[in-house]
């Protein structure tokens, strides 16, 4: 999928000119001049676009920011010691729709969930934040994390069917150490144990809004000192590497680093720059 916020976050031109006579069609839910229209060609149609583009960008960063918390240091949650790196696309990319949920839960139990919407820009931040609220009330139940993700997928298709979203949801018991959880059509977390870090066995789900086949979940008992590592595809895909070889090179940066904190900074600086089109979001986990 080429395919919550950050204080980095370049300056850009808030102003948007009138485009009042001008005849234009809808890209990306912006006035964007007709072609072949002398009025609406040239360096001032140029301006135009490129400053309610930048217009764009804006609103959905603070649109993320307003959304998603930002936490600088690592934080604890009920048995777990929690770091969040939040990286947005260079200036020139268009802002995607990453986002993540640590919280704990009247259950005593603690939700976790990372996710993508596709697309970029207003939509794609819109879609961030109906599918991030959405989770979070409803994990209010204690409903099962297949269960979470089927009401987001109605969600998706009866709302904006025409995107699709990527997720991974679960529940950590801090009493059991145990992580149950689901995903839809999203990489799988990656366990870092000692010496070695490999990708967690995924159950069953494809993309919400794909289809109507139903998720499964499993779960997967945890050690003191396991670190759990989720990631938006940001980190592991580009258009000239399949996932599968930024997912190798993820799991041997990571292994054998239990600090949260670390882990990442290991990550990143093996994957080199992340992709410049896309945003990225780790979510690292140490078990306590």
């Amino acid at each position: 999928m080429r395919h919550m916020m950050t204080s980095e976050a370049a300056d850009y031109p808030a102003g948007r000119p009138s485009t009042a006579a001008v005849p234009t069609r809808a890209a990306h839910g912006l006035a964007v001049p007709e072609p072949g229209n002398g009025a609406g060609s040239g360096p001032a149609a140029e301006a135009r676009l490129a400053a309610e583009l930048a217009e764009e960008r804006q609103v959905a960063l603070e649109l993320q920011r307003a959304i998603l918390p930002l936490h600088d240091e690592a934080f604890d949650l009920p048995g777990l010691r929690t770091m969040v790196r939040y990286l947005p696309a260079s200036p020139a990319g268009r802002v995607g729709g990453d986002w993540y949920i640590t919280a704990d839960m009247p259950g005593g139990h603690v939700l976790i969930a990372i996710g993508d919407v596709a697309g970029h820009g207003l939509a794609a931040a819109a879609g961030m934040a109906r599918l991030r609220g959405a989770l979070a009330g409803l994990a209010i139940t204690g409903s099962p994390p297949q269960r979470l993700l089927g009401w987001l997928n109605d969600l998706v298709h009866h709302v904006d069917p025409e995107h699709t979203a990527s997720v991974v949801a679960g529940y950590f018991d801090p009493s059991s150490r145990v992580l149950t959880w689901a995903q839809a059509g999203h990489p799988p977390p990656v366990l870092v144990r000692g010496s070695q870090a490999y990708p967690l066995p995924a159950p069953t789900g494809i993309l919400l809004g794909a289809g109507q086949e139903g998720y499964q979940a499993t779960s997967v008992a945890l050690a003191a000192g396991d670190l759990l590592l989720l990631y938006s595809d940001g980190l592991v895909e580009r258009r000239d590497r399949p996932l599968e070889a930024g997912l190798a090179t993820l799991t041997q940066a990571a292994a054998g680093i239990g600090d949260p904190e670390r882990v990442i900074t290991a990550v990143l600086a093996a994957l080199g720059s992340t992709d410049p089109e896309d945003d990225t979001c780790l979510v690292a986990l140490q078990v306590l």
